[in-house]
């Protein structure tokens, strides 16, 4: 099977997570990327090639996912205007340094994120109370973990998506609800600045993009009709699951190199 149809199938799955889960997709379609092409006799694609297709999938993804979220209004335009415009700064400057980090560095940032985040989705917590609208955090702190989620979601392609979820939820203790809608417009940022560094640095395959990107179109949309059908915290466990399976995949290869 040819790389595009690989990276087609991929971004079709990893978009309907997205739009589920509020995970911009990065952490199912890294996976996915790194060890379905050779399983399907497609040639392997690199490290640095694949956090830059995350990151062109996050982009369609986290804006659709976002646009069809605050339809239901589970989006909180002041934690999207407070968060937002850190976690870009510091995730342009990750994904310049990306550049020159080893891969088996990236991917050890990665599984530690992704594992972080996923024993985080299954702790008890109180969420504050409040709507979308009227909701209220502790600003600095919420400035102070996007520009360090940024910094590092922005080096192994993922913007921290999955990991401003679990921040949302468990430190600024936003309803789960209304942190997957606000995660996708917060990771939209996160993905643009991301993107331009990586284009900056020849990180991006712009073929195998250009699909990454209509997968989400298709796919995203889908995910999130299907979310807001959904009980919040059977998609906090759902998420936990998928992010801890990323994780320890991801670890096993950056430490053994298989």
């Amino acid at each position: 099977m040819p790389d595009e149809a690989v990276t087609a199938l991929s971004g079709l799955v990893a978009s309907f997570l997205s739009g589920l889960l509020g995970i911009g997709g990065g952490l199912a379609l890294t996976p996915l990327l790194l060890y379905l092409p050779p399983l399907l006799g497609a040639p392997a694609l690199s490290v640095k090639i694949v956090t830059g297709l995350t990151i062109v999938q996050a982009i369609s993804g986290s804006a659709l996912g976002a646009i069809r979220h605050s339809r239901y209004g589970n989006v909180s335009l002041r934690l999207v205007w407070l968060m937002g415009p850190p976690i870009a700064a510091s995730s342009l400057v990750g994904a310049f340094v990306s550049r020159d980090t080893s891969d088996s560095v990236l991917l050890l940032i990665f599984a530690t994120l992704a594992f972080a985040g996923a024993v985080m989705l299954l702790l008890p917590v109180t969420p504050r109370p409040g709507t979308a609208v009227d909701i209220e955090v502790h600003r600095p702190l919420a400035v102070a973990l996007a520009l360090g989620l940024g910094f590092f979601g922005g080096m192994v392609g993922i913007g921290g998506i999955a990991f401003i979820i679990a921040a949302l939820v468990y430190v600024l203790r936003v309803p789960p609800r209304i942190a997957i809608g606000t995660s996708l417009a917060i990771g939209l940022f996160a993905a643009i600045a991301a993107f331009i560094g990586k284009a900056a640095t020849a990180q991006i395959d712009p073929p195998l993009a250009a699909i990454v990107f209509v997968s989400a179109l298709v796919a995203s949309p889908v995910g999130a009709a299907v979310s807001v059908r959904t009980q919040p915290r059977l998609l906090l466990v759902i998420l936990a699951i998928v992010v801890a399976a990323a994780a320890i995949r991801i670890a096993i290869t950056a430490l053994t190199g298989t």
